[in-house]
């Protein structure tokens, strides 16, 4: 209950002598609501801020995601580790070896049906030396093989591949040194589909004599014809059947 300002002043208070009301202090109660104002902003801000930081791990992990998926996609045919698959050049391996050795792995120029001297029993460093020999004795190739690699080509793929001189020059060393040839001549290109099948075929004729040569005059006829030496086996349409293997190729993203 207030004094009144007669007794205050009796006893000499001042207005501040007025003792507080049975609710309490007036002023105190004034001064809680900007304080709970205060307190429930600074909720809403780190609120917020938990909201922000939510919102920013997810656009990160988002960003990632793109970025991871685009890399893989970019991987696929651009990695050093891209390979396409043996299985899909068998067609065109054996398209090609129909015309330059009958499928004979012991084949040499001249003798496409050699089964005397036994090449895939010889080491690759003997192979080069009986070329050099061949060629020394008279012989206008030294080409040997399915696929008639010439001294310069295989000595050259040797080199590259860094292939031990004492490694059988096997069937599986014959393909996979053709496989390479195809790879040099844009195969991985053909695979992405940077390269129509009529420019890939075109590059195989430029490695491969009795492939047709596909583009220019006389597309029919070897890329080496008129030298005596080498003419296309092998039709246009035959080399277009054993490249759809390749064409529907799809190549396994690396992990």
């Amino acid at each position: 209950m207030q004094l009144s300002h007669r007794f205050c002043n009796q006893k000499g208070y001042t207005s501040s002598c007025y003792p507080p009301t049975e609710g309490g202090d007036i002023s105190k109660k004034q001064n809680k609501k900007p304080a709970a104002r205060i307190v429930s902003l600074r909720r809403s801000l780190r609120r917020l801020g938990r909201d922000r930081r939510r919102l920013v791990k997810v656009a990160l992990l988002a960003v990632v995601v793109i970025l991871f998926t685009v890399t893989m996609a970019q991987r696929q045919f651009t990695s050093p580790e891209f390979q396409v698959d043996p299985a899909a050049y068998e067609p065109l391996l054996n398209t090609i070896a129909k015309g330059e050795s009958r499928g004979n792995y012991n084949a040499h120029f001249g003798n496409a049906t050699n089964k005397k001297i036994r090449f895939t029993e010889m080491p690759v460093g003997e192979v080069l030396q009986w070329q050099k020999d061949f060629v020394r004795k008279g012989s206008a190739s030294s080409a040997v093989g399915k696929y008639q690699f010439i001294r310069p080509t295989l000595q050259g793929l040797v080199q590259q591949l860094g292939i031990d001189p004492r490694v059988r020059f096997d069937e599986k060393l014959q393909d996979k040194l053709a496989i390479k040839l195809l790879e040099r001549r844009g195969a991985h290109a053909f695979v992405q589909k940077k390269l129509t099948r009529e420019q890939f075929a075109a590059n195989l004729a430029k490695e491969w004599a009795a492939l047709p040569k596909i583009k220019g005059s006389n597309p029919s006829q070897s890329y080496y014809a008129g030298d005596g030496l080498n003419k296309a086996r092998i039709k246009a349409n035959e080399v277009y059947k054993a490249l759809a293997a390749l064409e529907t190729y799809e190549p396994p993203v690396p992990i």
